[in-house]
């Protein structure tokens, strides 16, 4: 009961904010207080429920399947951790942190555990979406991804029957770069953690640092890119995520007018996309979600500016006027 009502109150702080629903990635609790949200009639956000690992027998055994549900709340895949986090310097490297020089990292989930659970939950109609922030993690879920593919293949089950993600993606290393679209995954990222984490890219990743938080060389390359925030990581807010994608630059201006690592800045065509169409396809509901268009749901925000008309740097002042989900205004109101 405290869960729902706090989330009633969540609920309406992300409509302020412009969301029109989100990709959960907590527990069981969560997920029980979600579907008395949606029994009340009152989930006003559309929610994507992955569930850890711990819950992989009982999915399976139920029966479950990656979209059982309906456009309120569904089924998304199976999450998982290959490594720690960069804050503090235990994603896992296959160099040392460039002060650190024993450091390399740790291991969360084996490699040949996330390959037998990633197996598993394919083979019983999941997906997989694993955390990996070092190099190290990256180059091992690859791996692990390259033989559910092979598996997937000899039962004639095409890459889009399966929508695996990599969570993050923030560093990768050169020789690893075009393994995502040669395996049809979809690259997890959030645009803000660039400008939250770049002092400290600098300073433990230092040459690799262009090769970390850079969602332009996954777009470069074809790859799916879903924008999200990561919260309570990070802020919550889209317009801030897209001003961080755009400019590279904190909401004060730092570092600088070029930003950190500039050629890594996206288009707004490109950062809408991230948060609307890779969003949808990452949920299976590219059908019925991220375009207003004949046929799909009426989601839609209000801004009280155009994208793309101002200047990337002023998006940081633009303002959420309205939010429609399923044609209510959620938030503000234009009747």
């Amino acid at each position: 009961a405290q869960l729902v009502s706090r989330m009633q109150r969540a609920q309406a702080h992300a409509h302020a904010v412009g969301l029109t629903g989100f990709h959960d990635f907590d527990y069981q609790d969560c997920f029980s207080a979600l579907q008395t949200l949606h029994a009340e009639g009152v989930l006003s956000l559309r929610v994507v429920k992955n569930f850890y690992d711990q819950y992989l027998d009982s999915a399976i055994e139920f029966g479950l399947r990656w979209g059982f549900g309906d456009a309120w709340l569904r089924i998304g895949g199976l999450k998982m951790f290959a490594d720690g986090a960069m804050g503090a310097r235990t994603a896992a490297m296959i160099a040392p942190y460039d002060t650190e020089p024993d450091n390399y990292g740790i291991v969360v989930t084996d490699k040949e555990v996330m390959a037998h659970h990633a197996s598993r939950a394919s083979a019983a109609g999941l997906p997989s979406t694993i955390h990996a922030i070092g190099d190290r993690a990256v180059h091992d879920v690859l791996d692990v991804y390259a033989a559910v593919r092979r598996e997937e293949a000899s039962r004639g089950e095409p890459p889009e029957s399966r929508r695996h993600r990599i969570e993050h993606v923030q560093l990768i290393h050169p020789d690893d770069v075009d393994r995502l679209a040669e395996l049809s995954l979809i690259a997890s990222m959030q645009p803000i953690h660039a400008t939250s984490d770049y002092p400290m890219a600098d300073r433990y990743w230092g040459e690799r640092a262009p090769f970390s938080y850079n969602p332009r060389l996954q777009l470069d390359r074809g790859v799916t890119v879903a924008f999200g925030s990561d919260c309570p990581y990070d802020d919550i807010e889209p317009i801030r995520g897209t001003h961080a994608a755009l400019t590279r630059s904190r909401m004060d201006g730092s570092p600088g007018e070029e930003g950190w690592n500039p050629a890594a800045r996206l288009s707004v065509a490109q950062a809408i996309h991230a948060y609307t169409i890779g969003c949808a396809y990452a949920a299976g509901m590219e059908r019925q979600l991220g375009r207003l268009a004949p046929g799909y749901l009426a989601d839609c925000t209000v801004l009280d500016q155009d994208l793309f008309a101002i200047d990337p740097h002023d998006i940081r002042l633009v303002k959420v006027l309205g939010t429609m989900v399923d044609g209510v205004w959620r938030h503000g109101s234009f009747a």
